[in-house]
Parts: structure tokens; C-alpha cells; sequence
């Protein structure tokens, strides 16, 4: 049934026909632009993804392995430069609670705290470096280092008091914890 007036070709295809094939083709057969959806259902994965990503944040971060304690020193006084004591502390046994304090030392006074410092005993020899404002000693004043050695909240060692006569840093070498009496 032809109409008439109307003709159509019965050929192969001219270029022009195969051109607007290969355009309708690349306009209907592209991506669909339909959802679909997916097998498993979304929001319970998210869920229980959310849920793990919550647990692993919760629990706590394993210890690191256990390394020579740092050496703790006082913290610095704004804009004031810090001198130091430093040495070894011989005889401090592990676990042990070692406290070393420099004091302003007057019989007519009181001891007056100029600085000190807190360490754990190792069981070696146990270095440590003890910081203070110069500006605190005086001329006149006599200044000394002391140490104590706790184990358990009982005194069990000490240094015997050793003099301070300079207020600049210095490296003390060796000190030998003794027996309390």
C-alpha cells in the first residue's frame, strides 16, 4: 500500500539514511537514565557499616611498647632562659619513685624549693637533667641538691646533700644513691 505522491526507496540505503540510523541508534540506545535497584538493600550495609566504623573508634588504642622514661623537666618561665643540673643517679632500683630538688638552704629559715624534678628508677643508672631560673640564687644564699628514693610510699634510698655554689649549668657527673636510715 503506497500512497500516492509518496515515494520510498526499496534500495540498500543511501549514506544520508544510514547516517540518521546511526543517529536515532546513539540517541535511544545510550545509557538508561532509569534507577534501579540494587540487589542487596542499601541502607542496612550502611548501616552496619556505620556501626562498625563507630565500634573501631570506641575502643581503646593498644599501649605502646614500654620505653626508658622521659626525663621530666619544669617547664620554662616565659621569656626567662633556664639553667641545668645534669648527671647519673646510681642505685636507683626499678619502679622506685626518685625525686631530686634543688633548695635554698638558710638555718635561720625554712628551705625554700628553687626547683625539682620527679623520675621513675629503672633499675640502671638513671640520668637526669634538673632546670632553674638563675635568677633565683642569691650571693649569699647557700643552694643544694637533694634526693630521695620511695618505693611503695616508704623512703628507701637518698642522696646526701651535695652544694650548689654556681647558679650556672653544669654537668655533675655520677651520684650514688645511699641506704635511708
Amino acid at each position: 500500500m503506497r500512497k500516492a505522491g509518496v515515494r520510498r526507496r526499496e534500495s540498500h540505503g543511501s549514506a544520508s539514511d544510514r547516517q540518521d540510523k546511526s543517529r536515532d541508534l546513539l540517541l535511544y540506545s545510550g545509557h538508561s537514565t532509569r534507577f534501579e535497584e540494587p540487589s542487596v538493600p542499601l541502607f542496612p550495609a550502611v548501616l552496619s557499616g556505620l556501626l562498625l566504623l563507630l565500634a573501631g573508634c570506641a575502643s581503646q588504642p593498644p599501649e605502646p611498647p614500654a620505653a626508658p622514661p622521659a626525663l621530666e623537666q619544669q617547664p620554662a618561665v616565659e621569656g626567662k632562659l633556664l639553667h641545668e643540673l645534669s648527671g647519673t643517679l646510681i642505685g636507683a632500683p626499678a619502679g622506685a619513685e626518685v625525686e631530686l630538688a634543688l633548695l635554698d638552704v638558710d638555718h635561720e629559715q625554712p628551705d625554700r624549693l628553687l626547683a625539682n624534678v620527679k623520675l621513675n628508677g629503672r633499675g640502671t643508672d638513671l640520668p637526669f637533667i634538673l632546670s632553674f631560673n638563675p635568677e633565683t640564687f642569691a650571693k649569699s644564699q647557700r643552694v643544694e641538691l637533694r634526693g630521695r628514693v620511695t618505693q611503695s610510699g616508704q623512703l628507701i634510698m637518698r642522696l646526701p646533700a651535695r652544694q650548689i655554689r654556681s647558679s650556672a649549668s653544669q654537668a655533675l657527673g655520677p651520684l650514688r644513691l645511699e641506704q635511708a636510715p
